[in-house]
């Protein structure tokens, strides 16, 4: 097939195509409206979506990651002594940040590419190291450069989210041999998304939700990565990931909106039942970003004493807001349980049952 003929593939869209690539784009650019105008949408960002993308992710490969571990996650909260899937949570998690906080006129070289793909397991916290660093050269990594390239094909006429699932595939067919291709693939369009004109945090879920549309319509994930990496069905996979990137964006528009609800009730209910209700409402706030906190984070974010931290937190408590997680007298962390069954549906019920049996 010629240059051309390939270019004219690319551009070329049946009805079917065109019309799940507007609908698609459509609930992905609604993103971009919330990011303007809702005041915790970046800490919201950073917090829990980056959670559910860790959790969500670790889970497709086999791990169990308690989404409470998770959203305490930070610079300042790592575990001495994680697991593999408590690993893979703190690697996915800590370059969504990093990745997120890159300016968007700097390409995504190879060498980053490499970077985040041997990471993304946090190797330097495992128990015992490697025997051979599996670290690539990091300008020879195949398949890496189509994450710089794929700004350039906006110019050719092509619309940002059909460029974003063909850079998806290319990378599914021509990146290197690792167990972690597929979820540092779906890590590294997050970054590349803000350079297409695309929100990143619209692929929080593509990969439970493109897992989900392979089940249905194309006989299983596996068949679908087979298709594009051994016969070059790219198409096939484009297809199947705007219909995921459909499904995760409507996701991430539903939970931004139910928990700016969220926020509005409890502030209320601060306002009926707590005299002085200015420190608990900053409590609040916080909570929306970091939904996991203990005394010192609250005191620090709210440059308040450690002794008033600990009377705002048992104020929320009061008012069932807040459920203490670590059942110890030390160390103790809270949970905002409602905006956690929001991000996973039935978390109270199993935190209540694990609390329960270990008593």
């Amino acid at each position: 097939m010629t240059q051309d003929a390939v270019k004219h593939d690319l551009l070329t869209l049946d009805l079917e195509s065109a019309l799940r690539l507007a609908q698609a784009s459509r609930i992905v650019g609604s993103l971009e409206t919330l990011e303007q105008v809702w005041p915790f949408w970046a800490g919201f960002s950073k917090g829990p979506l980056a959670a559910m993308l860790a959790t969500t992710e670790a889970e497709l490969l086999g791990f169990k990651v308690d989404l409470a571990e998770a959203l305490f996650l930070g610079p300042e909260n790592t575990p001495s002594r994680p697991n593999q899937g408590m690993r893979l949570a703190i690697g996915i998690t800590s370059y969504v940040r990093e990745l997120a906080a890159l300016p968007t006129d700097r390409q995504i070289t190879p060498s980053r590419v490499s970077e985040v793909l041997y990471g993304l397991s946090a190797p330097h916290l495992a128990r015992t190291r490697p025997l051979i660093d599996e670290q690539e050269a990091s300008d020879h990594l195949s398949g890496a450069p189509v994450w710089t390239l794929a700004p350039k094909w906006l110019k050719s006429g092509l619309p940002a989210l059909w460029v974003a699932g063909l850079a998806l595939a290319s990378w599914e067919r021509d990146g290197p041999e690792h167990k972690h291709r597929s979820v540092g693939g779906r890590l590294l369009l997050s970054c590349l998304g803000p350079r297409l004109g695309l929100p990143g945090q619209s692929f929080t879920l593509l990969g439970v939700c493109l897992d989900e549309v392979a089940f249905t319509d194309h006989g299983g994930m596996e068949t679908l990565l087979k298709e594009v990496r051994e016969e070059g069905a790219w198409r096939r996979f484009v297809e199947a990931f705007l219909a995921a990137a459909e499904l995760s964006a409507d996701w991430v528009k539903k939970t931004v909106l139910s928990v700016q609800q969220l926020n509005l009730d409890h502030q209320d209910l601060i306002d009926t039942w707590i005299r002085a209700p200015r420190h608990p409402k900053r409590l609040l706030d916080l909570l929306v970003v970091k939904p996991v906190i203990d005394i010192p984070q609250v005191a620090n974010d709210l440059d308040v004493t450690q002794r008033t931290a600990g009377l705002l937190v048992s104020k929320l408590e009061e008012l069932n807001l807040l459920v203490e997680t670590t059942n110890q007298k030390r160390g103790r962390r809270y949970a905002y349980a409602p905006l956690l069954e929001l991000l996973q549906p039935g978390w109270t019920e199993n935190f209540l049952r694990t609390k329960k049996e270990s008593e």
